[in-house]
């Protein structure tokens, strides 16, 4: 299978039939179908308004992969290293593999009016706010409303490939030692600024090459994600629920930085619970594992500590996952911060008095992060909310917001939250 005819399948899947990228992945794709098929996702607003311009009329919906291809043409004659007119070349090639043969000449034609025009044709853009910012208008409204004067800064970051980032297990090795290793295998690394177990390649490897991975000295996880176990003020012996714990990273957090707490580890999809599983294996932990959903859950005793990672949209993520743009919807939104409310409420009952509970989720929404912590406050009188001290992010009304930053973070809400004695 050619790389284009990989890619345009892929593609296909996310955008026509709804499936997240990593769900359409598979091992047809090649590592450079994986950077069309990232790269169409990220450019996508702007990569269809310059089809629509190029073509005389739509392509009919049955010819939907040709569009997909012409997607993946221009994002390669723009973004590959390699000639332009090699990327035309395979990519009208690419039409005999899908069974198109019709469309040779007109993709060849779309593409080299592309090369021709480039200049004047992204100037023709200059009024359509998706295409400059690569997002859907919806979510532009609400990034601007949240952060107009980050707007900027905020959709660069989401367009911007992500770093590799690693949780070093400071249980196992200082994270001085584990770069000094990397260092030896010609991985370059920097630290973290915020984590003390972060380390940043300069660029991505396979996680079999890195040293140790396998016994469990070091973990694939962003830098905003490894912030939160800190905040849970673990001491030996508490129970500590980890509320939605797939799949597994910060779970695997807690054993490595306080291995005497009673740990249990929840989630309702059995699949996901697997990955949790072989994480914790591959750590030498181990911990209670219960499949359910939290709002069914109905444990024998209280926890002194909960960590609710809530389900959310995801917007500080964009960047690993570009399907997002596509995928979710603005009336998605409040779905999400209804449910969000209700597992909040759930997990809190779930607390023992004078207990802890950190609230986080990988969105930048506040009405998926603030504004939820403001109205369970507002319902439980219980629930008091607890100072962040830090010197990252940005702090709010009831917690501290990072925001996704080119080569650096993911995008991160955390808020702390007691249950006082009555």
């Amino acid at each position: 299978m050619d790389e284009y005819r990989s890619t345009v399948h892929t593609l296909t899947s996310v955008i026509t039939r709804g499936r997240s990228l990593n769900a359409s992945l598979s091992s047809a794709n090649s590592p450079l179908s994986r950077q069309i098929c990232y790269g169409v996702l990220r450019n996508y607003y702007q990569l269809s308004a310059l089809v629509d311009l190029l073509l005389d009329k739509p392509l009919a919906q049955k010819h939907h992969d040709i569009h997909i291809l012409l997607l993946s043409g221009i994002y390669s004659v723009n973004h590959l290293n390699r000639p332009a007119h090699t990327s035309v070349n395979k990519v009208v090639e690419s039409t005999i593999s899908l069974g198109k043969h019709w469309a040779k000449s007109l993709v060849n034609g779309v593409l080299r009016n592309y090369l021709r025009n480039r200049d004047e044709l992204l100037q023709k853009l200059a009024g359509n706010e998706e295409a400059i910012h690569n997002h859907p208008a919806w979510l532009l409204r609400r990034f601007k409303l949240a952060y107009d004067k980050q707007l900027q800064e905020i959709v660069e970051a989401n367009n911007s490939q992500a770093p590799m980032t690693l949780r070093v297990n400071l249980s196992k090795i200082q994270r001085i030692d584990y770069q000094a290793r990397l260092a030896d295998k010609g991985i370059e690394t920097t630290p973290g600024s915020f984590s003390g177990s972060a380390l940043y390649l300069s660029e991505p490897v396979m996680v079999g090459e890195l040293p140790g991975f396998d016994e469990g000295l070091v973990s694939v996880q962003d830098e905003a994600s490894q912030l939160v176990v800190p905040l849970l003020s673990l001491e030996p012996g508490l129970r500590v629920l980890d509320a939605c714990a797939a799949p597994g990273g910060k779970t695997s957090h807690i054993l490595e930085s306080h291995p005497e707490v009673l740990l249990t580890a929840l989630d309702k999809d059995p699949d996901r619970l697997l990955k949790v599983q072989e994480n914790l294996a591959r750590h030498d932990q181990n911990c209670f594992i219960v499949c359910v959903d939290l709002l069914d859950y109905q444990p024998e005793c209280l926890f002194d500590r909960i960590l609710l990672d809530a389900p959310c949209s995801a917007t500080g993520i964009i960047r690993r996952h570009p399907d997002i743009k596509l995928l979710r919807r603005d009336t998605d939104i409040d779905k999400l911060a209804t449910t969000q409310l209700k597992l909040l409420a759930k997990a809190f009952g779930l607390l023992k008095e004078n207990g802890e509970l950190v609230y986080s989720t990988c969105s930048i929404l506040p009405v998926e992060n603030d504004h939820i912590i403001s109205a369970f406050k507002k319902q439980n009188e219980a629930a008091v909310g607890l100072s962040i001290n830090a010197d990252w992010g940005q702090e709010t009304i009831n917690g501290r917001q990072l925001l996704p930053s080119v080569g650096a973070t993911d995008g991160f809400f955390y808020a702390r939250l007691k249950k006082q004695s009555r």
